[in-house]
């Protein structure tokens, strides 16, 4: 535990340098996955003062790191606190992908990711259902606070880790690996009403092209299933509202199972 006593001052002392150091490795971690936080939008200037302000932030009630004299560790050491900084912004960074895996899945149903093979335009960029569903994923998360939940999540973590222990790097990858694993059932959690309505939709489509040859069911399919695909998305929003809210408040749960993942061995 840290002495209450300790003052701001105190934590910029060159010995507490190498602390820093360790410290900021794991807000980097967080940088590099975290939705927001790694937008390449954001100047990657101002990442790197975000990550000194974090790290500056939790210094006086962290502890010492635990380094060899000859600091003879220390990229190792680096290396999994930076392991453990990405595995907690993963537990944001699944949610984002598996909304825009689902728009994505949507978009092709419905038939919009033809549009530039059939415009003779095939490398001008076309924004479809996944970048819809991304901002609005993108909105829930900010307004229920995700973002700082996970500042959160990595400032609590140097508490039940302090900075230079032995992390369980097996155990805490594995946890890392079933948490990306669950990407794809959230994009079918995200997907299912659009998913179910374009099935029957082409499924109906199929079903009259077959009574019907003289229909050109690639014709007729076009504005069928980009219609119902639209209002489908519009009737699923309250549901994808609901999933996303969900998952935003799990995350304080999700990252406390990554750090207890990478707990040392014997704690």
């Amino acid at each position: 535990m840290s002495d209450p006593s300790f003052s701001f001052l105190d934590a910029l002392a060159p010995s507490r340098w190498p602390t820093l150091v360790v410290v900021g490795a794991r807000f980097i971690g967080l940088m590099l996955t975290a939705p927001l936080w790694s937008m390449p939008e954001m100047p990657r200037s101002l990442r790197g003062a975000m990550v000194v302000l974090f790290t500056l932030a939790v210094l006086p009630t962290t502890s010492n790191a635990k380094l060899a004299p000859d600091y003879a560790g220390l990229p190792g050491l680096l290396g999994t606190e930076l392991l453990l900084g990405v595995g907690i912004g993963l537990t944001g960074a699944v949610l984002m992908a598996g909304v825009a895996l689902a728009g994505e899945v949507a978009s092709l149903q419905m038939g919009l990711n033809l549009g530039p093979s059939l415009a003779n335009m095939p490398e001008s960029p076309v924004a479809g259902v996944g970048e819809l569903k991304s901002m609005l994923a993108m909105a829930i998360y900010v307004t229920l606070g995700g973002h700082l939940m996970l500042l959160t999540g990595v400032a609590r973590s140097l508490q039940e880790i302090p900075p230079g222990a032995a992390l369980d790097v097996v155990s805490g990858g594995r946890t890392v690996a079933a948490l990306v694993g669950t990407l794809f059932t959230t994009a079918v959690r995200v997907a299912a009403p659009i998913m179910v309505a374009l099935l029957l939709t082409n499924l109906g489509i199929a079903i009259l092209g077959r009574a019907v040859p003289q229909i050109n069911s690639m014709v007729v399919a076009f504005p069928i299933t980009i219609g119902l695909g639209f209002i489908a998305l519009g009737a699923s929003l309250p549901f994808m509202g609901r999933v996303m809210g969900e998952w935003v408040t799990s995350i304080p749960r999700l990252v406390s199972s990554i750090v207890s993942a990478f707990a040392p061995l014997g704690r």
